[in-house]
């Protein structure tokens, strides 16, 4: 079947809506034999293999399967560190059930997976209708496939890390054909920009939620997880808590008083309203606004609990995070000490931690390093000591915590400034 950018267009809107803007982004659509399947360039270019789109491609259905794996992807990328066959082959598994099953009627119940993988071994996780009864991996494609799944609080990361774990001891690399772009591709011009990925994500959350996903409640549930983690923390708040003690290129807007003369009173001087108040219309009005000034740099001084209880939680965490990735240079992580990390190294999924958790390390640094500001991430399980606390009070560090996934309060850390969950500063 011969793609054309009106029928790329015209699937994605059919099963997404009208006015959606993952089918807007799509600019144009390239033949490309050098392309093992198909791939949407930064720039909106869906680039695809004519052989293999000759080859598996025989509906709208399956066009709509392998134009909305492509934009599933970059949600996943987060849980891909070493980008290597097995990592992807996990994230892609979920994807594709959520395509098969979420979305049965716009994938035709992923047909086009069915042509495109066999139904026996690993590769089986990537399609319905698979054989796996006695396999090793049958419990984590029950999770995927089955009406009668139990596993209702299993989340993606763990079902990637279960994949993981059952796969150790085998042949690390999995030769198979995997949709979309991967490996140097992704990093390539097919790595698609953090707020485009973002607007994308919000969009399909939305959609995801107006669907009856029937016995596919769990893999809405994940799916769902997952584009939550492409949202970032609301840059206007981190503002508040940047210093001038650590130097990134996370730069603070500032903003001053200015005047301007309209017979309108729209933003009125308190002059003119003490006129007003005495009967007298001053004829012209000495309108106050704020208008930026200029930006200055400075940093963030962000603490990341990589303690045990936290585990579950990094991936989405680490998502989150990953638009900041040109304004921060390095993380401080903490479980019973500190570690400044790179950005870089975080993202690629480089943690250090004891396993335990206490905030007394927290405390150390920040007084070692006399910031007045801070960010704390972490579940809300540690304690800090007196005498540390007591050392933070003299100091008057501002303190922002952010709560995930665990207590609502953490009052140890409550008198140095506001503690608030994450799903109150992310957007």
């Amino acid at each position: 079947m011969r793609i054309s950018l009106s029928l790329v267009r015209e699937v994605l809107k059919d099963a997404l809506g009208r006015d959606r803007f993952i089918a807007s982004f799509i600019t144009k659509v390239k033949e490309d034999p050098s392309h093992p399947t198909a791939g949407i360039t930064k720039d909106g270019v869906l680039h695809y293999n004519p052989t293999f789109t000759g080859q598996y491609i025989h509906s709208k259905e399956d066009l709509f399967a392998l134009l909305f794996h492509e934009a599933l992807h970059p949600a996943f990328s987060h849980f891909i560190h070493r980008n290597d066959d097995l990592e992807n082959l996990a994230c892609d598994a979920i994807i594709n059930a959520v395509i098969s099953t979420v979305y049965f009627c716009e994938s035709n119940d992923g047909r086009l997976f069915e042509r495109l993988y066999p139904a026996k071994g690993i590769t089986a996780l990537l399609r319905p209708e698979s054989k796996l009864h006695d396999s090793r991996y049958r419990k984590v494609y029950a999770t995927l496939y089955s009406r009668n799944s139990r596993s209702e609080e299993t989340t993606a990361g763990e079902l990637i890390q279960t994949l993981k774990i059952l796969s150790r001891g085998k042949k690390a690399t999995v030769k198979v054909v995997l949709l979309g772009s991967h490996g140097a591709l992704a990093k390539d011009s097919f790595a698609m920009p953090e707020e485009i990925a973002a607007k994308i994500a919000c969009e399909i959350s939305v959609h995801v939620r107006q669907k009856d996903a029937g016995y596919s409640e769990l893999l809405k549930r994940m799916l769902l997880e997952v584009l939550k983690s492409k949202a970032s923390i609301k840059k206007v708040l981190l503002e508040k808590y940047s210093t001038r003690k650590k130097l990134d290129n996370f730069k603070r807007l500032f903003e001053e008083k200015t005047r301007s003369v309209s017979p309108v009173p729209l933003y009125p001087s308190k002059r003119d309203l003490v006129l007003l108040a005495l009967g007298i219309y001053p004829g012209y009005f000495h309108n106050q606004t704020m208008r930026p000034s200029s930006t200055k740099r400075g940093g963030l001084a962000i603490y990341l609990d990589v303690s045990g209880s936290v585990t579950d939680a990094l991936p989405r965490i680490l998502g989150i995070l990953l638009p900041l990735k040109n304004s921060i240079k390095s993380i401080f992580q903490f479980s019973n000490q500190t570690v400044e990390v790179s950005f870089a190294d975080l993202m690629e999924g480089k943690i250090m931690t004891t396993g335990g958790t206490d905030f007394n390390c927290v405390a150390e640094s920040i007084l070692e390093k006399d910031l007045d500001k801070a960010v704390i991430i972490t579940d809300g399980y540690a304690s800090l000591n007196g005498e540390l606390a007591s050392k933070l009070e003299e100091q008057k560090p501002a303190i922002l915590t952010i709560i995930v996934d665990g207590k609502e309060s953490c009052p140890d850390l409550e008198p140095f400034g506001e503690v608030v969950p994450l799903e109150e500063v992310i957007g």
